[in-house]
């Protein structure tokens, strides 16, 4: 991997297909994602080159077993619409994925099977939809783009669609390149490079490359220059390293690249803009929507899996923005699956609460009562006994676990107040376990 201020070089890259990481915005519910980037046409003048990125990850797919290793079958159909409905045209492909572990397909390493299609459009504004259709799982999964396909031909200067890569090799005098498809930054700990092709009509001449991500009310929050360089061809290609210093909270912002005129004694014009492409930069919340809601709540309900020293430590934050990002540390330090799109670790604990909520609510909140407690902590027991005391009046529910583990509750009040009749293990606490 090479991680340059900038590289422009005039030869085509080669774009690295088949299965890489891809992350989802919302990590319980595994959409498909779509990339639509244009580029100047090489076959005609009048065309644009659309090229069309489909990733779909793992999770969304149904596998089966054969000859030893997991088989996923799955196709994409493509349909093009003017403004007014009227579909165009449209293609399908079929695509089959083979892995050796299970535990891969269902979304360990975030792994999702990539594919580019090329088509030449006319400038204008189209409806795309997409349908991603499951062989084994008989489902379907669909989703619509409005795209705007600008013409490319005939400005002095400009610029292709902003590609967005997560990777970038050198092989002797090529590259290849690792897309990352979407819009998405899962993580702030990426290391992405922006990549744009370069049109210009009068060459030779002395350009750079900048770029800025900047928040909805015009608030620079990063910003890079590349080295100037001599452009002397019509096209040409750089990429960039995105080098965010600081972590952005979760939000929508637009990452944009501008060409500059530079001078001999490389002192760049950033007055003057020659082109300029912009593209959404999507920092999302990387946890459940529900549990961040309420973020002091989410907090204190740590108390049956966290340390107190970790609760003083993310409650001391002097905003909840601080909070927020000290909380999402936490739950990434315990993440049984980092390099993947899921914290299965966090999803079960609240929704353990959730469910704990609904189930033993009494006289106060059900994640607070004796049962609540023990059920976040313990999850389901293996067996459960109900009967009445030996005083003829209060209700007795006994759980057992495994290893004998036993909780007795009762309910002197008959109103399913029921208590714990024992003390609760001290050093008990949540651990996720696959």
């Amino acid at each position: 991997m090479i991680k340059p201020s900038i590289v422009v070089i005039s030869s085509s890259l080669a774009l690295m297909g088949g299965a890489t990481d891809v992350r989802a915005q919302a990590p319980t519910t595994p959409l498909f994602v779509v990339d639509i980037l244009a580029f100047r046409s090489r076959v005609d003048a009048v065309t644009t080159r659309m090229d069309v990125y489909v990733s779909v990850p793992y999770e969304l797919l149904q596998f089966s077993e054969f000859n030893g290793t997991m088989v996923g079958d799955y196709s994409v159909t493509t349909t093009f619409r003017d403004t007014t409905g009227r579909k165009l045209f449209d293609s399908t492909y079929k695509r089959s994925v083979v892995e050796d572990d299970y535990a891969v397909t269902r979304g360990k390493t975030g792994k999702a099977d990539n594919v580019v299609k090329r088509y030449e459009l006319r400038p204008g504004t189209y409806r795309v939809e997409f349908v991603v259709r499951d062989a084994f799982g008989h489902r379907d999964h669909s989703v619509t783009r409005k795209v705007v396909v600008p013409s490319l031909a005939l400005e002095s200067a400009d610029l292709s669609s902003v590609m967005l890569a997560s990777d970038i090799e050198q092989k002797s005098d090529r590259f290849t390149i690792v897309p990352y498809i979407g819009d998405v930054i899962w993580s702030n700990e990426l290391t992405l490079f922006a990549f744009v092709e370069i049109y210009l009509r009068s060459v030779p001449r002395r350009c750079a490359v900048a770029w800025n991500i900047t928040a909805t009310d015009g608030r620079t929050l990063a910003q890079g220059m590349g080295e100037p360089f001599n452009a002397d061809k019509r096209t040409m290609q750089a990429f960039v390293p995105l080098i965010v210093p600081q972590r952005l909270i979760p939000g929508s912002y637009s990452l944009r690249l501008r060409l500059h005129e530079a001078s001999a004694n490389d002192i760049v014009d950033t007055s003057t803009v020659l082109a300029e492409r912009s593209r959404p930069y999507i920092v999302p919340r990387s946890m459940t929507g529900s549990v961040l809601s309420d973020v002091s709540r989410a907090i204190k309900q740590l108390i049956y899996v966290a340390d107190q020293n970790d609760i003083d430590l993310i409650q001391g934050g002097a905003t909840e923005a601080e909070r927020l990002t000290r909380f999402e540390d936490y739950w990434k330090r315990h993440d049984p699956t980092p390099a993947s799109v899921r914290n299965e670790a966090l999803e079960e604990y609240y929704s353990r609460i959730e469910q704990a909520n609904r189930r033993f609510k009494s006289y106060t909140e059900g994640w607070l009562t004796d049962m609540g407690r023990t059920y976040i902590v313990f999850g389901e027991p293996t067996n459960i006994e109900k009967f009445t005391a030996q005083n003829g009046v209060s209700l007795v529910v006994r759980w057992t676990y495994p290893n004998n583990t036993t909780f007795t509750f009762e309910d002197n009040t008959g109103f399913g107040d029921y208590r714990l009749r024992s003390a609760f293990p001290v050093t008990a606490k949540y651990v996720y376990r696959r």
